[in-house]
């Protein structure tokens, strides 16, 4: 087995949308998801994010409507007969003129949308280039920086979501000693395709923490049952899956078969856990339970024939 490296990850930022990880050059107009301190094409310190960038293109269209405003008023008083409508001039232009003003400022977050969705929709293969060219930085440091390449991949990911991407970062990830303390990702890299190191990062993340088995990974896991039995320790990921599924009764009312055929490899708190919610929910499952049950006297008939006392039942309904 090869060994794992020993590595520490930055802290991931999370943003309500994904776009707002995108930055852009002021000067070279080259889109990047990487914390570059300069832009990596024009070597400028010109990159801003896309809501900066969406804002400074807002601001410079309302700029010129206010200036064509003022320059129909100068027009118009130029115009003018008569002094009264000079001055008649010069108050409508200036009272259209504040119109406009007021207009645009109630109008901004809405003009912001606008033009966020035009630079997408303008800029979408420069914004294409820009990815794949921090996905061949990525790639140039699977050898020397391995946690640093699988960092870089999770921001192109938060963009660029596909297979190859999920799967290259689930093979670095099981080349990592993974730890409970690690801001651990599991929902973005679940793939269509199977792929035994999503896996085995699955299991993983289901003995480290629990919280992250959704119900993505627990179809992913019923989908791809068979392939993953067969991997090297395949039913104690399954039984990992199965045993973070039994945190929640939603989780046992949709996937009771799957949790039924690992009860037998729960360790012994996953499997308290399951009766605890099962016994208060009496008539249903009833092969779960039976199972459950099953495998708990096995266990005591075990102990007993040893001489071991059970451990007494935690009745606090931990997760």
């Amino acid at each position: 087995m090869k060994t794992k490296t020993a590595v520490t990850f930055k802290p991931y930022e999370r943003t309500e949308y994904a776009y707002e990880k995108l930055r852009v050059c002021r000067k070279c107009g080259h889109y990047t998801v990487l914390s570059h301190d300069v832009c990596p094409v024009c070597g400028k310190h010109a990159l801003i994010d896309v809501a900066t960038a969406a804002r400074r293109e807002a601001r410079k269209k309302m700029q010129s409507e206010l200036l064509f405003a003022v320059l129909l008023t100068l027009l118009a008083m130029f115009f003018a007969d008569t002094v009264l409508w000079m001055g008649i001039s010069a108050a409508v232009g200036a009272a259209l003129t504040a119109m406009l003003w007021f207009a645009q400022r109630r109008s901004l977050e809405a003009q912001l949308r606008i033009r966020t969705d035009r630079m997408f929709a303008r800029d979408r293969d420069r914004i294409r280039h820009g990815l794949i060219q921090d996905i061949r930085a990525a790639e140039a440091r699977l050898q020397s920086e391995p946690a640093r390449a699988y960092e870089m991949l999770r921001e192109v990911g938060t963009l660029l979501r596909n297979d190859p991407i999920r799967g290259l970062q689930a093979e670095l990830l099981q080349t990592f000693v993974l730890r409970r303390d690690m801001d651990l990702l599991l929902e973005p890299l679940i793939m269509d395709g199977f792929s035994p190191h999503l896996a085995g990062y699955i299991g993983e993340v289901a003995k480290l923490n629990r919280e992250l088995i959704k119900e993505s990974a627990i179809r992913y896991c019923l989908r791809y049952e068979p392939q993953i039995r067969n991997m090297n320790r395949g039913e104690d990921i399954l039984a990992a899956v199965a045993g973070a599924a039994v945190r929640m009764k939603r989780y046992i009312e949709l996937y009771p078969e799957f949790i039924r055929r690992y009860v037998h490899k729960l360790p012994e708190e996953r499997l308290e856990r399951l009766r605890d919610l099962l016994s208060q929910h009496a008539g249903s499952f009833p092969q779960l339970k039976l199972e459950a049950d099953e495998v708990y006297r096995m266990r005591h008939r075990e102990r007993h024939s040893h001489g071991r006392m059970l451990p007494p039942r935690d009745d606090r309904g931990e997760s």
